[in-house]
């Protein structure tokens, strides 16, 4: 898990302001247009849910404001970002997979779905030792228009979180809400704002990203 240490942090003023902060978390909630990532997943018969996450995951990555962690009490900038997922496990319940992000799409789906079959098979709560992962979770039965996640406590935590709720149809689109968790210890709503254009260009043409 490549990082270096940041000695100069462009952004040192707002770090210093937010750290103080117990809960320096924030969320947004957006409608992105899936309408082209269906088709997609439909076409190659690829889980919806793998390519929403592997699409953020990439536009995220392209945005350093979602590289950079706490650790040891030091900012750092991780090279690479890697999607953690919840997914079902057996009697209603859920576990943690965490997946490695390839830029090649068939490596990771190769990858992913080795994971995703153990983390099926029981229940997995264990969380990574590393820092550089996007968590994201799935609520398809739920039409929320806005979304708040589950906090550690911890305010050096600064994961993004990303929740994808039930799919709905708007003139003939197809929308995700998608409910967005930053720190804005790291995250300001200029990043925020990139990020989501970002998702949105790579959802509307997945097979030129």
């Amino acid at each position: 898990m490549e990082y270096r240490s940041v000695e100069s942090y462009y952004r040192q003023e707002h770090f210093d302001f937010y750290t103080r902060y117990a809960s320096p978390f924030y969320s947004a909630t957006v409608p992105f247009d899936i309408t082209a990532l269906k088709k997609l997943s439909d076409d190659r018969g690829d889980s919806i849910y793998l390519l929403l996450c592997y699409f953020f995951t990439r536009a995220a990555q392209a945005l350093e404001d979602f590289r950079y962690r706490l650790l040891d009490g030091r900012i750092v900038l991780y090279k690479q970002l890697h999607p953690g997922l919840t997914v079902p496990a057996p009697e209603g319940r859920f576990s943690f997979a965490y997946l490695r992000y390839e830029a090649d799409l068939e490596t990771f789906l190769g990858g992913a779905e080795r994971v995703l079959e153990r983390a099926r098979s029981g229940v997995a709560l264990s969380e990574s030792e590393h820092q550089n992962y996007l968590y994201f979770t799935a609520l398809p039965a739920v039409p929320f228009t806005g979304f708040t996640h589950a906090q550690s406590g911890d305010p050096s935590d600064a994961a993004p979180r990303v929740a994808f709720g039930r799919f709905y149809r708007e003139r003939r689109r197809l929308i995700a809400p998608v409910g967005i968790q930053v720190s804005h210890v790291f995250v300001d709503g200029r990043a925020l704002g990139q990020l989501a254009e970002g998702v949105q260009a790579l959802y509307a043409e997945p097979e030129n990203g």
